[in-house]
């Protein structure tokens, strides 16, 4: 049987983000994403710091989580669609996970982008803590329902 959820793991995962974004000293900015036309949840991301010129990073918000502009919801999908990408082996599987069609030139633009910001931030700034479970993730619960009530998305309580 599943554990119960545990209130004190979400706040431990939201704090834990918290942190690592100040460490990170990054600020996040939600614009839309010329790459709509290929993803109809396509949304970018542009990555400031102190230290590099903004990055873009397209990710693609099923659930409308980024209507919020809530800067843990955003550092998230960015981690998330980094695990996407570092776990398909070339374009044509990253395509088939996303639901892109990967003899599109675009998406080959978009594969290409991505993999680009990805080692550009993960050589400025290292990976994302990954505190949310891919099944938290998709099911909306555990720390993902709580992060996303905490970024008004759910009503509290």
């Amino acid at each position: 049987m599943p554990a119960p959820f545990d209130p004190a793991a979400a706040t431990r995962a939201t704090a834990r983000l918290d942190a690592w974004l100040a460490a990170a000293r990054l600020r996040l900015e939600i614009v839309p994403s010329d790459f709509a036309v290929l993803h109809g949840d396509a949304v970018d991301i542009l990555v400031h710091s102190d230290t590099l010129p903004p990055l873009r990073v397209t990710v693609f918000d099923e659930y409308g989580d980024l209507a919020t502009h809530d800067t843990l919801l955003a550092v998230m999908m960015i981690g998330r669609g980094f695990a996407e990408l570092a776990d398909a082996a070339d374009l044509s599987r990253w395509a088939l996970a996303e639901g892109l069609d990967a003899a599109d030139p675009g998406v080959a633009l978009l594969y290409q982008q991505l993999n680009a910001a990805r080692s550009a931030f993960l050589a400025a700034w290292g990976d994302i803590p990954d505190v949310i479970t891919d099944l938290d993730w998709q099911l909306n619960s555990g720390a993902a329902q709580a992060l996303r009530r905490r970024a008004g998305l759910l009503p509290s309580g």
